[in-house]
């Protein structure tokens, strides 16, 4: 057993992954027990715009004993053919990967060598892993959530310790399905009108807050159109011309009990 760990979760990827994949958040004091299992843990940090996560998830952080490295998120509208799209740039990672360089090179300086716990299951980082174990010669191990964890990833690492999930039961599809409703009756549409590709991606923005797992919400959404409170319809936007929009049927909603 080694005698040091050195712990880098990637909060975004590790919560989305819960989130998307199983409808729940991570239990930050699992993972600090699971580091454990390697040694004594000597640095532990999660990166994260923390503005975009709950304050409990911050609150777990610092009852665990991570450190929250906050890393804001860049945003700026472009315009491109009279649309204005928005550009995100998230640099949690680069500063994560250069905290664990920072933290190898420093444990190779006294000839030590660590077990780098990576909370992670994103393929960006597969250059990081290589460095680590071939330039610095310490072990890496991949801590990611089940489905969501790149395989070159983990060829990369050579070792992997899957996030622990726990089964929940199906979500209730009525309410799941209400939820979806008062999502599009509230809006405002992003477009100035839904379709049905970006109610599916709003149902999957952990700011909505939806019941179930992402496969459940797609679900649900299919059987909001199928039963027609939801309809595709085509017609003229002053702005972008013709589109298909997604409408909701009022009525069709109430009579199916979907709404008040």
């Amino acid at each position: 057993m080694a005698d040091e760990v050195a712990v880098f979760i990637d909060i975004e990827n590790l919560r989305y992954g819960l989130l998307n994949n199983y409808g729940q958040e991570p239990d930050i004091r699992a993972v600090v027990e699971k580091a454990k299992k390697y040694g004594r843990p000597s640095l532990m940090r999660g990166y994260a715009d923390f503005t975009e996560h709950p304050s409990e998830l911050t609150r777990q952080l610092q009852v665990a004993g991570v450190e929250a490295i906050n890393v804001p998120v860049k945003r700026r509208t472009n315009k491109k053919d009279g649309k204005e799209i928005e550009r995100v740039k998230n640099a949690a990672d680069m500063i994560l990967a250069l905290d664990a360089m920072i933290e190898a090179l420093e444990a190779d300086e006294k000839n030590e060598v660590k077990v780098f716990l990576l909370v992670t299951g994103d393929r960006d980082y597969v250059k990081l892993v290589t460095h680590l174990r071939n330039r610095f010669g310490q072990r890496v191990v991949i801590a990611g959530v089940p489905g969501s964890v790149s395989r070159d990833l983990v060829t990369a690492a050579e070792e992997e310790d899957p996030i622990e999930v726990i089964e929940q039961p199906p979500a209730d599809m009525n309410a799941l399905k209400t939820a979806i409703v008062t999502m599009v009756k509230a809006g405002p549409a992003p477009l100035q009108y839904w379709t049905a590709k970006i109610i599916d991606q709003w149902t999957q923005n952990p700011r909505q807050a939806m019941p179930g797992t992402a496969k459940e919400r797609r679900d649900a959404i299919g059987q909001l159109l199928s039963e027609c409170v939801l309809a595709k319809q085509e017609r003229e936007h002053p702005k972008r011309g013709q589109v298909t929009e997604t409408v909701l049927n009022e009525k069709k909603a109430r009579e199916l009990g979907y709404m008040a």
